[in-house]
């Protein structure tokens, strides 16, 4: 895609965004939070529904032709989609029920399994970020945008965010091998994407992932990350790379901000 295309999608996709997220905020503002569960056993709640609702119309009226990918339902599967959104209508269901606010609102627009655009947007803690490559990445507060970079490697200290909702034996052996390698560990709890965004705004050096992930819970910070100057890679050392198939788990992968340092000899004892 062109960048004069990808520019013209940007202001209406942040517009959409703003439309699904402050649906989603309204609801979580009520009184009465109800979920449901999924066959896998996931929550599901009325916001996610009502998000993608108004993420799938608000897409589809700015490109009938770019199919849409969603964790609440798709358009129909063509394995060989070279261009299509891919969003998260809710990502951090638990977060939500549970009320601390760090959930989000995700897009992302995939083009040849790479992710060129992405939102991600966070309206109960008011922290907005979108990135597209080539372009650049950034923080939205009000009507104030600015740009966001990550931050180079320490030697001696080592940033690690980590999930808000709960520490996996994944993550303490993670953490471990950042203490064997830099000595101090800051562990920065976050929930869904703004995990990512940590790291493209700096706030954080490094989030590793070594459980399940859907494709839709990464692509856009990615995108985010990828735009800022960071990496999301897997643990072979190349990026995350998407296709339009709601089946399909991300590989077991880390986010950083220093693309030059060697993260993988992190990874060796995995």
């Amino acid at each position: 895609m062109k960048e004069s295309q990808l520019v013209e999608l940007i202001d209406g996709a942040l517009e959409v965004a703003d439309r699904a997220s402050q649906k989603v905020l309204e609801i979580y503002n009520s009184e009465d939070l109800k979920f449901e569960s999924k066959q896998d056993g996931s929550p599901v709640t009325e916001a996610d529904i009502a998000s993608h609702q108004i993420l799938h119309t608000g897409l589809v009226s700015l490109n009938n032709n770019i199919p849409i990918l969603s964790e609440e339902g798709n358009d129909d599967v063509k394995q060989d989609e070279s261009l299509f959104w891919l969003i998260d209508p809710l990502d951090g269901t638990k977060e939500f029920i549970n009320r601390n606010g760090e959930f989000t609102v995700n897009i992302a627009l995939i083009e040849h399994g790479a992710p060129i655009l992405g939102i991600v947007f966070a309206p109960a803690v008011e922290q907005n970020f979108y990135g597209a490559i080539s372009i650049g990445a950034f923080k939205i507060k009000g009507t104030e945008r600015k740009n966001i970079l990550p931050k180079k490697q320490k030697e001696n200290e080592c940033l690690v965010t980590l999930s808000k909702s709960h520490k996996s034996k994944d993550d303490e052996w993670f953490i471990d091998q950042c203490k064997k390698r830099f000595g101090v560990v800051n562990e920065i709890p976050a929930g869904s994407s703004l995990k990512l965004c940590k790291v493209a705004e700096g706030n954080a050096d490094i989030y590793s992932r070594l459980g399940p992930t859907y494709q839709w819970d990464i692509a856009a910070g990615q995108a985010v990350v990828e735009s800022a100057g960071g990496v999301v890679n897997d643990l072979s050392g190349k990026p995350l790379s998407y296709k339009f198939d709601p089946e399909l788990k991300n590989p077991h992968f880390y986010c950083a901000g220093d693309k030059e340092f060697k993260w993988l000899e992190l990874f060796k004892e995995n």
